[in-house]
């Protein structure tokens, strides 16, 4: 099969989170190596060569685990360990370290050769969003119509929304006459859009993922929920691809699946995708800058909007073969959603009506707020204000 493929160099403008689902545990599943600066992931075949494979050294590493205490201090023969000679990786400590008795770290996925990754799938549904919300943007008619964003029960349910605008099978309904929409993968444009993984050939780097919430007396941290997270650095450079199979993509032209003229297939030309990418991050980095700035900058985002204005420096210096996009953990709602539903259309009109927005809000929150209270009202940023999942995309 054909297929045209697109060499892609990504480099994180921002540290990058896509989690694995697990958590490492201070003490005996990751060290601090505190005369080096770093830690360490560790290799339990290295330390198995260190200690020995006796029933004894064995049985005394099983105490110290269950007892959860400390591997360097409770193993004399760690205790002038390098973090060479006992980690499987190094993990760079980005501002401040945590504590091992008190944090874990929610790790990195690490894919290929065991390489921390940026997964296809994490960077296709980010441009998928971005997609979906030009759409929206462009005839916006459908999801005004609340009727159209619930389901049979009356609840809010966004397959509607993916159906109409991404991958619409519309037939007349031989009883009623009326047309009738349904999800066909057949017509899905995003299917011939296929996103390679991106391995990283670096260290990762630990933060602390802050939560700013909004509370009666202002912005502060919700230090409960702030976390320490394991990232992809900041200025991590590697390549990739993005492909498109052009046998397949005129198969189903041929058999009218999708038609020639579908405006849809723009985004099979990388240059125009990237233009599409660049306005979307553009106009959701500007909404979250303005959003600060009506509420005056507290001390609580730190350099937040500084970073913001970097990003959107960046964006301004891109040139038609390169753009940025948001992706992986901790992007907040309208990074995730494309933030249509609170927004504009392309002539500058509200999508929604206020009642709807209410009305999904309501749906949205966890507990019982007043409809004046901001949406959302959390950000997750790094400690000091730097977001995170801000990355370059370049045709080379």
């Amino acid at each position: 099969m054909a297929n045209n493929t697109i060499p892609i160099q990504i480099e994180t403008l921002t540290p990058v989170h896509i989690g694995s689902g697990e958590e490492l545990q201070g003490n005996f599943e990751y060290l601090h190596f505190q005369d080096e600066g770093v830690l360490g992931v560790i290799d339990a075949n290295k330390i198995l060569k260190i200690i020995g494979e006796d029933v004894e050294s064995i049985n005394k590493w099983v105490e110290v685990i269950d007892k959860q205490g400390n591997l360097l201090k409770d193993l004399p023969q760690l205790r002038n360990a390098s973090s060479d000679e006992v980690a499987k990786r190094i993990i760079t400590i980005f501002d401040k370290a945590p504590n091992v008795d008190k944090n874990t770290i929610k790790e990195q996925t690490h894919l290929g050769n065991h390489q921390p990754t940026i997964p296809g799938s994490s960077l296709k549904g980010a441009i998928r969003t971005a997609i979906l919300t030009k759409l929206i943007k462009e005839n916006p008619a459908f999801v005004a119509d609340s009727k159209q964003l619930k389901d049979k029960r009356g609840r809010f349910n966004h397959a509607n929304i993916i159906t109409e605008y991404l991958a619409n099978d519309k037939k007349e309904d031989r009883r009623t006459g009326k047309t009738v929409s349904r999800f066909s993968a057949n017509k899905d444009v995003m299917r011939f859009l296929r996103v390679s993984d991106f391995y990283f050939d670096t260290n990762t780097t630990v933060v602390k993922n802050t939560v700013i919430n909004l509370f009666n007396y202002g912005w502060g941290e919700k230090k409960q929920e702030s976390a320490y997270w394991e990232c992809i650095p900041q200025h991590a450079v590697t390549s990739g691809n993005i492909q498109i199979p052009q046998d397949l993509l005129k198969q189903v032209q041929k058999n009218n699946y999708i038609t020639r003229n579908d405006f849809r297939l723009e985004i099979f030309e990388a240059k125009r995708l990237f233009k599409i990418i660049n306005k979307h991050t553009l106009d959701l980095v500007d909404r979250e800058v303005d959003f600060w700035e009506d509420n005056e900058n507290p001390l609580a985002i730190g350099d937040y909007v500084t970073h913001l204005e970097h990003i959107k420096q960046t964006i301004g210096n891109c040139d038609e073969d390169a753009c940025v996009i948001r992706v992986g953990a901790s992007n907040g709602w309208e990074f995730m959603t494309g933030g249509w539903a609170n927004g504009t259309d392309n002539i500058g009109d509200y999508i929604l009506e206020d009642n709807t927005w209410t009305d999904l809000k309501r749906s949205l929150r966890r507990g019982n707020y007043p409809d004046s209270v901001t949406f959302p009202k959390t950000r997750k940023m790094i400690e000091g204000g730097m977001p995170l999942g801000f990355v370059k995309l370049s045709l080379v």
